[in-house]
């Protein structure tokens, strides 16, 4: 079992507070780091850690086909109203409910910290995309 349920109890006791007024102040972070994922446009994106799906929101304005996971479920509810066309799934980081190599460029931010073992946090992230080099 993985930490969902501990990071579902300690990121939802403030969902409303975090995604109008916490969230927004990574606005810059999530520019720079699509940024540097662009071109978007047609690319399956994975937000892992997603919250109220700010991100995902921003990686959709620029034509991404996007999909995200949470352990909390208030926050997705918050990230469905701001991406309605959204994949979005609840879960653990550690253990993505996605086949590997589904995604384009997989993001996540603020996130690896809280699982209990990051190490395979980060080797299931790599899994969900095909690398570097089929990437370009």
């Amino acid at each position: 079992m993985g930490s969902a349920p501990a990071q579902s109890q300690l990121w939802g006791r403030q969902v409303a507070t975090w995604s109008r007024e916490i969230e927004p102040q990574m606005a810059p972070m999530y520019d720079a780091a699509l940024d540097a994922l662009s071109p978007l446009e047609g690319a399956r994106l994975l937000d892992a850690g997603c919250g109220a799906g700010l991100a995902l929101r921003k990686a959709a304005d620029r034509g991404a086909v996007v999909a995200g996971l949470d352990a909390t479920p208030a926050l997705l509810a918050v990230a469905r109203e701001r991406v309605p066309q959204a994949d979005l799934r609840e879960g653990d980081i550690d253990a993505l409910p996605h086949e590997d190599k589904t995604f384009d460029a997989v993001t996540a931010f603020n996130a690896i910290q809280y699982a209990v073992d990051p190490a395979q946090a980060v080797a299931e992230l790599a899994l969900a995309w095909p690398g570097p080099a089929a990437a370009s």
